[in-house]
């Protein structure tokens, strides 16, 4: 019987309770430790799950029980620690978005290259069991011919928790873009508004819409806002919808939901299980099985071009904006 894989975490904020509760769950690994600049952070998640608090990167990059690394730092610092990490001989899970350029992308992917390890986006949502069932019926035809797909996000974030995020268009419409080309791959073109319904002080649009017009006719209509909750009788929280000239799927956070004011999940199993479903791909499929992840750093590098071409469309107000895929 081999040891568990050894992980530690590169940051300790919100999202890392999240990757320590996936992680607990999966069997064969087991959290060495956690490094964060804010030690009082480290600390209260090795209280919650194990392992010990480093002083510094480089101390934990240093330490042989340790196989793999998941970057949960502010987006502007994921290419160097997740570099650092893969040049120390780690496997790395990077959270989203990977990078902020595709220079930073092509760079992750030739390091994992040389160091013979995985670079794995945290493109939580689609491990998700019901959009990778959906991908499985897209895949086998049972839908037949797909006319469109809605993925839709509305949840209420105050200006100030708004302010930190930055702009739902890269913070959140990321996933939106992943999902996409899970599902149905590159667009061809598309077009995209932004609004500011709440003044966050930052300047940043808190609410977002790319619709998508894809190579086989399909529409595809990519919406965010951190504006306003629904509380609605048919609650569009998360909601994903595909339909197809013979059925269609539809998956909703709202199946299952329970009071929960001390987050970062809220009460949302499927948020949770999202997270779940990623972290036991990585090590038991990805580090232990040798299989690729279902959204790869290929993926990444499109999930971008695909946000850049919104921020075009909105800056410069244009019908239709060619998405140009030049980055591989």
């Amino acid at each position: 019987m081999r040891d568990p894989i050894g992980v530690a975490f590169v940051g300790a904020g919100t999202v890392a309770e999240m990757h320590g509760r996936g992680l607990a769950a999966v069997p064969d690994a087991t959290l060495v430790g956690t490094y964060d600049l804010d030690a009082g952070k480290a600390r209260a998640i090795a209280a919650r799950f194990g392992g010990r608090v480093f002083d510094s990167l480089d101390e934990l990059l240093a330490d042989p029980a340790i196989d793999a690394v998941h970057v949960l730092t502010p987006v502007e610092r994921h290419a160097a620690h997740a570099v650092a990490a893969l040049r120390a001989g780690k496997h790395v899970l990077v959270e989203k978005p990977v990078a902020q350029t595709h220079t930073e992308i092509a760079e992750l992917k030739a390091e994992a290259f040389r160091a013979g390890r995985v670079c794995m986006p945290a493109h939580n949502y689609i491990y998700a069991p019901s959009v990778r069932r959906a991908r499985r019926l897209i895949e086998a035809g049972n839908l037949g011919k797909i006319a469109s797909l809605w993925i839709l996000y509305n949840i209420y974030h105050s200006p100030q928790a708004a302010a930190i995020y930055g702009g739902v268009l890269r913070a959140v419409c990321t996933h939106h873009a992943y999902s996409l080309l899970y599902l149905l791959g590159r667009p061809r073109r598309v077009t995209a508004a932004a609004s500011r319904v709440h003044d966050s002080g930052a300047g940043c649009e808190d609410q977002a819409m790319i619709v998508c017009e894809m190579e086989d006719g399909a529409i595809a209509n990519l919406w965010s806002s951190f504006a306003a909750d629904d509380p609605t009788s048919d609650p569009w929280t998360v909601v994903y919808k595909i339909l197809g000239t013979n059925g269609g799927v539809s998956y909703s956070w709202n199946e299952a939901q329970f009071t929960d004011d001390g987050g970062p999940a809220w009460g949302m199993p499927c948020y949770e299980e999202s997270f779940a479903g990623e972290i036991d791909y990585f090590i038991r499929r990805s580090l232990l099985g040798g299989e690729s992840p279902l959204s790869t750093l290929d993926d990444a590098a499109d999930a971008l071009s695909i946000l850049m071409a919104a921020e075009q469309s909105i800056f410069n107000r244009d019908a239709m904006t060619i998405v140009r895929f030049e980055n591989r």
